[in-house]
């Protein structure tokens, strides 16, 4: 339904800025902290802070996490950053003192010339998480270098993840990529709200970006149960002829995953979305189990608290718990 498809993301991360050499790894247990390997980048791309290959640095910031039960509650047992993506706050939010709320953050201006953020997620049996950022993932200009963000969660049998971040804001000259994959095994829950602007709109830099690619992938098992592709070039694919974004400037996905979603929850979702109008919506039943909903948009807050509320609808009857909100 887009105007363009991609069948793989390039993740070139060369550029040419020293690292800020920070670099933080807390084990929160008393066994030895985990090895941190880093994913190969294409092109037989070094992953190391500071690696000078071909006249040009390469700055890969990097953010890991793993979560486990202990006496039912759910706790960060190790944790690993380096600058400028670190670990904002977590708390147990009210009415749920077995979750896990954490908020993560970029303490720099965001994501600049050849940067390439890389974070991992480990959900442990039975664990629940819920996950934010602090601020949207600004992606500036690139005049150079293209930028990359990946995610990569793992869920594990009974895990719950709820991650709602914060929108994705490609400035004008930016060329850059987003990718998040989630492995879900049995029983495993995931709620995935992915919010995009085609630009600082209240600036007047709607679709001046230069290239823009998303991927989104979720694994049951070894199934795959999303398999999604967004891609533009604005001045390939004129935005005023995209029958995927009509006259809206901002668009939302909403993927939820559970044991017995179904027909009676998707009814529920479909009272829940919004009329036509400001906003432009539809759900339906994924083939491998689950709903996926779509929306279109002008304004990126107006997305998100809609995908709240549309998960909302059904998260009391999933999990037991009270509204899912995010105070910042």
């Amino acid at each position: 339904m887009y105007p363009r498809s991609f069948t793989g993301l390039s993740t070139n991360t060369w550029m040419t800025m020293l690292p800020l050499r920070i670099c933080i790894h807390t084990a929160m247990t008393t066994a030895q902290p985990t090895a941190i390997n880093s994913s190969p980048l294409s092109e037989g791309a070094e992953t190391k802070l500071g690696i000078r290959t071909e006249g040009a640095v390469i700055r890969r910031s990097e953010l890991r996490a793993t979560f486990a039960l202990q006496e039912g509650r759910t706790i960060m047992t190790d944790r690993y950053y380096s600058a400028p993506l670190r670990f904002s706050r977590s708390f147990r939010p009210p009415g749920n003192s077995n979750g896990l709320c954490l908020y993560t953050s970029d303490v720099s201006p965001g994501v600049l010339n050849g940067d390439h953020y890389h974070s991992e997620w480990h959900l442990g049996e039975g664990t629940h998480v819920m996950l934010s950022s602090t601020s949207a993932t600004r992606l500036h200009p690139t005049p150079s270098l293209p930028s990359s963000v990946n995610h990569h969660f793992q869920i594990r049998k009974g895990a719950v993840l709820e991650y709602f971040p914060e929108c994705v804001i490609p400035f004008k000259g930016s060329s850059s990529s987003l990718t998040a994959t989630f492995h879900l095994e049995e029983q495993a829950i995931l709620a995935y709200a992915d919010v995009w602007s085609a630009g600082r709109i209240h600036r007047g830099e709607a679709f001046e970006f230069s290239k823009y690619r998303n991927s989104t992938e979720i694994w049951q098992g070894d199934q795959l149960a999303v398999w999604d592709r967004f891609g533009m070039e604005p001045t390939r694919d004129d935005p005023q002829k995209s029958a995927a974004l009509l006259d809206f400037t901002h668009t939302a996905a909403l993927w939820m995953i559970a044991p017995g979603l179904g027909t009676a929850e998707l009814e529920n979702i479909r009272a829940a979305l919004p009329p036509d109008g400001r906003m432009l919506a539809g759900a339906s039943l994924l083939a491998s189990g689950g709903i996926g909903v779509r929306l279109l948009g002008m304004a990126a807050w107006e997305l998100q608290e809609q995908c709240l509320h549309i998960w909302n609808t059904i998260r009391p009857q999933l999990l037991g718990n009270e509204n899912l909100t995010f105070r910042k």
